[in-house]
């Protein structure tokens, strides 16, 4: 079946975000947790996921209304970009994205970079403020015309025979990494990249592995400071799916559900618990925790399982580290494994029951 991105209304893309929501509630009520407390964690973090999606879509509706009221060709323009950039953004995360804990991290980081874009365009005077406009218009520009090209990689992104070589050559990712970061002429370790080099890293592996090659500018006048932290950690993420297909932890997760299609806690030992050590040994990094979760990391955005609590941060160290001795400490659980929502297959039933939303 195609993996094509469903384009869907703002009206439709929330009756999408409540039928997936709705279906992670029924899945998290049906797993065994050892306390009240952490099941309503988990519960709160998904809700959370939810409703980031609903007031990204008021604030852009809300700022496409007041735009129109001013009656300003320029700020109207750069509205529609910054309403295209951000509701794709968001069918990319309900349709692709199946672990709420990745979904979250990734729709705070739109949210933050949406909210600047909107306080920006609000106090704009085109008249005054023409280089202002210029620059506020190329930079949603380029968001609008990054995210439109990441929904056509998340679409055709299929891990390959790229996966197999570096496996079976044993090149741990941070070497991958460094060898990238030589191929572009930079310098020093990853962690001490600044964002944009960072990304050029990530999307010249992507390339590498024949994903597809970049076709955004990349400098701070085009991308800015702010929203550049959503393209590190969506191309990082991909990088990262690239890395682990052929990855043994990931294929322990990926066949206790398929087996099972049920929910289950997969306690962290024996074979699973040798899979989590060797894989992170070959990540270099640390284990400083007696207990280890199988971490969202590994699972990627593709695999439709539900993993630890401390998902979005590690995956936010891991990413901005290049795994450079990431040392896991502390936040770590007991991993609960569930078959999450498919929201590419509900978006599409979403667009053919509800055409008028």
């Amino acid at each position: 079946m195609s993996r094509e991105l469903v384009d869907l209304t703002p009206g439709q893309l929330r009756k999408l975000a409540d039928l997936i929501h709705r279906q992670e509630v029924e899945k998290l009520q049906e797993l065994k947790f050892q306390s009240f407390a952490e099941q309503q964690k988990y519960l709160h973090d998904a809700k959370y996921a939810h409703d980031k999606v609903c007031n990204i879509l008021e604030s852009t509706q809300e700022m496409i209304t007041q735009t129109e009221a001013e009656r300003d060709v320029t700020k109207q323009n750069i509205a529609k970009d910054v309403y295209d950039y951000c509701t794709k953004a968001i069918q990319i995360s309900l349709q692709f994205i199946r672990s709420y804990n990745t979904r979250l991290a990734y729709l705070e980081k739109l949210k933050s970079h949406g909210d600047y874009l909107i306080k920006q365009l609000k106090w704009l005077n085109p008249a005054t403020q023409q280089k202002e406009a210029q620059r506020l218009a190329l930079e949603a520009g380029m968001y609008k015309k990054a995210t439109l090209e990441n929904a056509k990689k998340f679409q055709h992104f299929v891990p390959n025979q790229f996966s197999k070589y570096l496996k079976e050559n044993k090149i741990k990712f941070e070497d991958l990494v460094q060898s990238n970061i030589a191929k572009l002429g930079f310098t020093g370790p990853f962690k001490k990249l600044d964002d944009i080099q960072k990304l050029q890293v990530y999307e010249n592996i992507i390339a590498e592995a024949g994903q597809g090659k970049p076709v955004v500018t990349y400098s701070f006048e085009a991308l800015g400071k702010v929203g550049v932290a959503l393209l590190v950690f969506t191309a990082a993420a991909m990088v990262w799916d690239i890395y682990t297909a052929e990855d043994k932890l990931q294929a322990a997760v990926r066949d206790s559900v398929n087996a099972l299609t049920a929910v289950v806690a997969l306690e962290v030992g024996g074979v699973v618990n040798a899979a989590v050590e060797a894989g992170f040994v070959a990540l270099d990094i640390e284990i400083a925790s007696a207990v280890v979760t199988v971490i969202g990391a590994v699972a990627g955005f593709g695999v439709g399982v539900l993993i630890g609590i401390a998902t979005s941060a590690l995956l936010d160290t891991i990413f901005s580290s290049g795994t450079s001795k990431v040392k896991v400490t502390d936040g770590l659980t007991v991993c609960r494994v569930a078959p999450m929502p498919d929201g590419l297959q509900l978006a599409r039933l979403v667009k053919h029951n509800y055409p008028d939303l």
